[in-house]
């Protein structure tokens, strides 16, 4: 098994943000309703303006999306 380092996934700050951004439109507010609370909360994080949104939090967002969708 490989090691992955969550902390390089070769994308920029703003790209991250921006294919957050995606994410989240695709996730919406009735679908956070449907998640645990601690998964909610984070949505919640993420989606404050400005918010950096780093690597691992992007995975996360990512199989948040494939869970609800």
């Amino acid at each position: 098994m490989s090691y992955h380092d969550l902390g390089d996934s070769g994308m920029s700050a703003d790209d991250r943000r921006a294919e957050a951004d995606r994410v989240l439109l695709l996730i919406g507010d009735q679908m956070e309703k449907e998640m645990h609370a601690h998964e909610a909360r984070f949505i919640q994080q993420v989606r404050r303006p400005y918010a950096q949104v780093s690597t691992k939090q992007l995975f996360w967002l990512r199989d948040l999306k494939d869970k609800y969708l």
